[in-house]
C-alpha cells in the first residue's frame, strides 16, 4: 500500500469519526429493558400479565399491580396491557360492590384514568386507549356518577373529549361517539 493510499484511508477514517460526532445516530426509542431483552421482551411481558392475573385471582392486589407495572415496562407499546391495568383499576377496584368507600373508589378510578393517560403517551396505538377511556367514562357516568363530584354530565363531557382525541388520532368510530355523548351530556345538565 502506497503512502498516498494510506493517507487517503486515514483521511476517510477521520472524516467518518468527525461525521459521527457532528451527526450522532438517533437514540433508541425503546426503554432499556426492551432493548436488553430484544425480541423476548414481549414474551416476558406476556408472562408478567399471566402472573398479574394469577395474583389478582388470589386477591394479592399489591403484587398484581407490581406485576402489571413490570409488564408495562417490558412492553410499553402494547395498548392491551394499558387497557388491562386500567380496567382492573376502574372496574374492579373502583366498583361499588367491591369498595363501598367513595373516596377509595375515586382514588382507584383516577389511578385507572392516569394509567390510560400514560399509555396514550407510550403505546403504539394511543387512539385505542383514548377510545377505551371514553367508554370507561360513559360506563361510569351511567352506573357510578358520584365518582366525579360534578356528576354524570362531567363524566360525559370528559368522555366526549376522549372520543375527540381518539378521532384526531385516527379512530373512525370516535367522532360519532363524541357527538352522541356531547348531546347526552347536554340533556343531563
Amino acid at each position: 500500500m502506497s503512502a498516498w493510499s494510506r493517507s487517503l484511508a486515514w483521511a476517510a477514517v477521520v472524516a467518518l469519526a468527525l461525521a459521527s460526532l457532528a451527526w450522532p445516530p438517533p437514540r433508541a426509542s425503546a426503554p432499556a429493558p426492551l432493548l436488553l431483552l430484544g425480541p423476548f421482551a414481549e414474551l416476558c411481558a406476556e408472562v408478567q400479565w399471566l402472573r398479574f392475573q394469577a395474583a389478582q385471582r388470589r386477591g394479592e392486589e399489591a403484587r398484581a399491580l407490581e406485576l402489571a407495572e413490570s409488564a408495562l415496562a417490558l412492553d410499553p407499546r402494547a395498548s392491551e396491557g394499558w387497557q388491562a391495568l386500567a380496567a382492573h383499576l376502574v372496574f374492579d377496584l373502583a366498583s361499588r360492590e367491591r369498595e363501598p368507600d367513595l373516596a377509595r373508589r375515586r382514588a382507584a378510578f383516577q389511578a385507572g384514568l392516569a394509567v390510560l393517560a400514560r399509555g396514550a403517551e407510550r403505546s403504539a396505538r394511543p387512539q385505542e386507549l383514548e377510545l377505551f377511556r371514553g367508554l370507561v367514562l360513559v360506563a361510569k357516568a351511567q352506573h357510578d356518577p358520584e365518582l366525579d363530584p360534578r356528576g354524570a354530565p362531567a363524566l360525559l363531557r370528559a368522555a366526549a373529549e376522549a372520543f375527540e382525541r381518539a378521532a384526531e388520532l385516527g379512530d373512525e368510530r370516535a367522532a360519532e361517539l363524541a357527538a352522541q355523548v356531547r348531546a347526552e351530556a347536554a340533556r343531563d345538565e
